[in-house]
């Protein structure tokens, strides 16, 4: 470490003959004139605790003749601080000989003499172990050792993959611990055996990131031989191991930064056949199988910390900088084929418009957060084909054990039970069983070997059903059927584990139905909760709103029906509803064209998960990879679905790092003269999204490169002859970008 002395610091402990640890404080002055005051601000540094060391060892180069430690010992300040620690901690001048390797050190508090032949042994004749105790200090784990993200591997040059990867050149963030760590160097390389000196020519690293180590290598040869120019170059790790012709024998010496297989220098030992003492591996991990003489350091292996099992996602590293590659983004096309599932999305088509679905709509319950993909408890077990699938699956599931029927403390999962029971008492001759309100359970009397249907219309996470189910576990031993109208899950894997939860007993497992289940990401809440935070907060007057607005401002987030108003309006007077029209691929002939926005949002939704998840989608058209890389919607994507209702979805949908097209210019390009596009027939049929691109914009979601986002703006705030109501609108849903209006607390419509 450095301080304000310009030494470098670090402690050594090792054994006394007593069997007591002792501790030693060394300060290693690197080659060059000390500081005026310096070594009376070390003495005081080191020795002023909490917990002072049993000896301080003042170190330096025999061959360095500016201004020694002696000679600064000698001056006023310096002795004042030794007599300060005179007879508390003994005080010990050392001087390493570069020629010889060997350390001559007397001790300079006289009344520690008795014990000065224990502690001078353990400076003269411990070199290496003292200096390996300075190279702990330098390359310390938490410094010099990066750990990949959970579920994530560093793909290295070599071509291995590890959890971690060793970074020393962070480590050497100091003058004084380059200059020790170059110091280390020369006592394994050269201390000893000056002899080799004489031929060298060049020093390769494999980065020029520990190129100070080379430069503080050339110092220490510089005192001990007249100065002799050598070239320090990078070959830049594997990449440019070829373009370096084979050296003469004793004229180079290899410096690479880490390694923790040891493989590059293995490599370099046998292409250039090198000699074992021409080659350094400065940081290595533990246990060295290979090569363990030709490591200057090797650290404790980093304790395993992600996931178990293989990782699934790979940060590439590159060249001598060994950063992430930058690899190039990857666009998806969504696609029919190898998106697309029809049976998933199929009960979107089929209750299109009868109001069973909607979006950002709060149950009636007030308690009940706002829910992103709304179902309508009610409205779906009233449908006949609920009704005849609930039949169905209660004559072939029902027991005839079953004596209870419990349900979720909402009035649409009551309104199921009283169906599944009267369906019990017709087709089953169970006339006998009443629903009962689950909150009840932990009151009630049941016999442990009753069969139970345990019902809730509309679930999540299903929260609510395995508290149930964990209550059932002390009190019941019988066969369960939980019956469930919808799940509306965030991630497909939720789909999964719900039922397997449910299902799990120790003897028979338990069953489960739903009518319907759909994973629809977690964006579509996103996008409707930044919308109402930016536009619609508690402050804002909605008495200045057109009857659209004003009623889709009101809707969102509350208990009635937002429907047709889920999407922003569009038309010359911004009173229309956007619609789907025939032709949507994922969706079956036999509709009508319409205004079913919250079916078209889940539809989308479930697509886009789709893509992101089932491991039955190809890699290549996945929305999601394997390694560490930006992933988009190919913009493509918004003329293939070019439904303004279907553009507007995929907006609504996309997280939106998968439409944030800074980093990819010509995609940028495409979707700026996208959106100027529909802003130039913004009354018309194909430009009937673009208060929805202009929101997307506003909220950052959807996000251009800086030069085509001034386009569109200056577009947009050009009139044009647009009607007057049309651009009040796009100037309102762009005040979040442009500024204007803001203190406004009326909505200019």
């Amino acid at each position: 470490m450095l301080g304000a002395t310009g030494f470098f610091t670090f402690t050594h402990v090792f054994e006394a003959s007593n069997g007591d640890s002792r501790t030693i404080a060394f300060a290693y002055k690197p080659p060059g004139p000390a500081l005026e005051g310096a070594v009376e601000e070390l003495i005081l540094e080191v020795s002023k605790g909490p917990i002072a060391p049993d000896a301080v060892v003042l170190l330096e180069i025999s061959e360095d003749s500016a201004n020694s430690i002696r000679d600064a010992l000698a001056g006023g300040a310096n002795e004042l601080a030794q007599t300060r620690i005179a007879g508390r901690i003994p005080l010990v001048h050392a001087t390493l000989s570069l020629t010889s390797g060997k350390v001559r050190a007397k001790l300079l508090d006289l009344p520690f003499t008795w014990k000065s032949s224990e502690l001078l042994e353990q400076v003269r004749k411990h070199v290496s172990e003292w200096t390996l105790s300075g190279l702990r200090c330098v390359f310390k784990p938490e410094v010099a050792v990066l750990l990949a993200p959970p579920g994530y591997a560093y793909q290295k040059p070599s071509g291995s993959r590890e959890r971690f990867f060793l970074k020393p050149d962070l480590a050497l963030s100091t003058s004084a611990s380059v200059a020790f760590v170059a110091l280390a160097l020369f006592l394994k390389l050269f201390a000893g055996r000056l002899h080799r000196v004489g031929d060298l020519r060049s020093v390769y690293l494999d980065t020029m990131a520990i190129a100070p180590v080379a430069y503080g290598l050339r110092d220490l040869l510089d005192l001990c031989r007249a100065k002799q120019a050598y070239l320090i170059e990078s070959f830049h790790s594997y990449g440019g191991m070829e373009m370096v012709k084979r050296p003469l024998p004793g004229t180079s010496i290899c410096l690479i930064s880490a390694s923790s297989s040891m493989s590059l220098q293995e490599r370099w030992l046998i292409e250039k056949e090198a000699g074992a003492d021409e080659v350094v591996t400065l940081l290595t991990v533990k246990p060295v199988s290979k090569l363990p003489e030709g490591a200057l350091f090797a650290i404790d292996r980093p304790k395993e910390v992600a996931s178990q099992g293989p990782p699934q996602l790979s940060i590439h590293l590159k060249g001598e900088t060994f950063l992430p590659v930058q690899e190039p983004a990857k666009k998806v096309l969504l696609s029919e084929v190898a998106h697309g599932s029809i049976e998933e999305v199929r009960h979107f088509k089929e209750f299109a418009g009868t109001g069973v679905f909607d979006v950002y709509r709060r149950p009636v319950a007030g308690t009940q957060r706002v829910r992103a993909f709304f179902v309508d408890g009610q409205a779906l077990i009233g449908r006949p084909e609920f009704g005849r699938w609930l039949e169905t699956q209660l004559l072939h599931r029902a027991r005839a054990a079953t004596k209870v029927i419990l349900h979720q403390d909402d009035p649409s999962s009551k309104a199921l039970a009283g169906k599944v029971a009267a369906l019990c008492a017709s087709q089953l001759g169970l006339k006998t069983i009443q629903p009962v309100a689950a909150t009840t359970l932990h009151s009630m009397q049941m016999p442990s070997g009753a069969g139970v249907i345990i019902c809730a219309t509309v679930v999540g996470k299903g929260s609510k059903l395995l508290e149930i189910s964990r209550a059932l576990r002390d009190k019941h031993d019988g066969p369960r059927l939980y019956v469930v109208g919808y799940q509306v899950a965030e991630a497909r894997d939720e789909l999964k584990t719900l039922p397997s939860n449910l299902k799990h007993s120790k003897d028979v497992a338990h069953e489960f139905v739903a009518f319907g289940a759909v994973a629809v990401g977690n964006q579509l809440a996103q996008s409707y909760a930044d919308e109402v935070d930016a536009y619609y907060p508690s402050s804002v007057k909605l008495s200045g709103l057109t009857p659209q607005f004003a009623k889709r401002a009101k809707a969102l987030g509350s208990v009635d029906p937002v429907g047709a108003r889920a999407l922003l309006p569009c038309g010359s007077k911004t009173d229309a509803a956007l619609q789907i029209r025939p032709g949507f691929a994922y969706w079956p002939k036999g509709y009508a064209a319409q205004p079913c926005q919250a079916e078209i949002l889940g539809t989308l939704g479930a697509l886009l998960q789709r893509a992101r998840e089932h491991d039955k989608v190809p890699e290549e058209q996945r929305l999601s990879s394997s390694s560490f890389r930006h992933v988009l919607l190919h913009p493509e994507n918004f003329t293939r679905f070019n439904d303004g209702v279907l553009q507007a979805a995929l907006l609504r949908n996309a997280y939106p790092s998968e439409i944030d097209y800074r980093g990819d210019y010509a995609a940028s390009d495409f979707m700026k003269a996208l959106v100027i596009r529909a802003l130039a027939r913004a009354t018309e049929e194909s430009g009937e999204v673009i208060l929805e691109f202009l929101l997307a914009l506003a909220l950052r979601r959807l996000q251009l490169a800086e030069v085509h986002l001034d386009e569109v703006l200056a577009e947009a705030s050009s009139a044009k002859g647009r009607p007057a109501t049309l651009q009040r609108a796009i100037n309102f849903v762009l005040r979040p970008l442009t500024g204007k209006g803001e203190s406004k607390q009326v909505l200019p419509f």
